[in-house]
């Protein structure tokens, strides 16, 4: 059932979020409970080819398969604002079928799915099972993998570890902004970064201060004035507004972020031999293998819905093809980075 245009406009300026979604159900929205596993709600307010502006809400996470060392994974959930109450109304109704209300951390995942113990793994298979049967829709996912070992790697230009993670962090959604976004044609895009309110290592005291929030709002928009000024084609304006550091525990779509790139890491890296993380390891190695496929012969149709680069290659420029570690059909190979 669709939600008049009245509704929209009655309920997007004047009411929280969470008010909004209670709004737009009793307005007629489909029920979450009644959506099955595989299937995604249809979106009630989707009107792209009509708008010219946007708001999306960009979850981030970061990961290191060795801390300080090797990779950093920086991981990116684009989802836009229409969209956000039909996903985590989804995601609510796989924890409400497996009686779960805990926080879903990749490496918390238990090893096994049976059991009451197992609750967690279900919950977390669910989710992976729906962004791969249509919530990749709506939910556009992004990561970059940077490799700190490279020789091309100029590690001079960093004196604390957070300088390459806000950096890189950057760079990220200047990407993602540019490969997700951009072809839907937006003339003005708004964007909230959400973030996971871990220590960013802030030391005050011996002068050390993480300026995370302020960097990245200043870097993002000075890459997008670059991008508008060296680009031919049609290029959005990005306006950021005020970055969320927020706990992941009760949060579903950081949580749903955190679980994407737990288990692109395994995939790549092979660094986990418990079950449960290998199977999710599994479906992302699959969705990995179906992108090098023309997108009209992909099967799960994650063209820039789903997205994995690094930097740097050789040369010191971007690349995009990986060796996955962990194979669709559980095959394994040593890792030839």
């Amino acid at each position: 059932m669709i939600v008049t245009k009245n509704v929209q406009r009655q309920t997007r300026y004047t009411l929280s979020p969470e008010a909004r979604c209670e709004a737009l159900a009793r307005a007629g929205g489909v029920e979450f409970g009644e959506v099955g596993e595989g299937k995604v709600m249809q979106s009630m307010l989707f009107d792209d080819n009509v708008r010219k502006t946007a708001h999306y809400l960009v979850f981030h996470d970061e990961s290191e398969p060795i801390p300080n060392k090797g990779w950093l994974l920086i991981g990116l959930l684009f989802v836009k604002e229409e969209h956000l109450c039909n996903i985590e109304g989804t995601l609510n109704y796989h924890r409400r079928q497996e009686n779960y209300d805990g926080e879903i951390h990749f490496c918390k995942l238990p090893k096994s799915f049976d059991g009451e113990f197992g609750a967690k793994a279900r919950v977390a298979r669910r989710w992976m099972r729906d962004y791969q049967g249509g919530m990749c829709q709506g939910a556009l996912f992004t990561c970059l993998a940077v490799n700190r070992a490279s020789p091309k790697f100029e590690r001079e230009r960093f004196k604390e570890d957070f300088h390459a993670y806000n950096r890189f962090t950057a760079m990220a959604i200047k990407a993602g902004v540019s490969y997700l976004l951009q072809p839907l044609g937006y003339d003005v895009i708004e964007l909230t970064v959400v973030s996971d309110g871990k220590d960013r290592k802030s030391r005050p005291m011996q002068g050390i201060v993480d300026n995370f929030e302020d960097y990245l709002h200043y870097r993002v928009e000075l890459d997008n004035m670059m991008a508008q000024l060296t680009t031919e084609r049609h290029y959005p304006t990005v306006k950021m507004q005020q970055i969320r550091v927020i706990s992941s525990e009760q949060n579903n779509l950081l949580q749903l972020t955190d679980l994407l790139l737990g288990s692109l890491q395994v995939a790549m890296f092979g660094i986990s031999n418990r079950p449960v993380k290998r199977e999710l390891a599994r479906m992302v190695s699959s969705w990995y293998q179906d992108l090098q496929r023309p997108p009209t012969k992909q099967q799960y149709k994650m063209h820039r819905k789903f997205n994995v680069w690094g930097f740097p290659d050789d040369q010191g420029k971007p690349f995009h093809h990986f060796s996955m570690a962990v194979y669709p059909n559980g095959a394994e190979q040593l890792l030839l980075f």
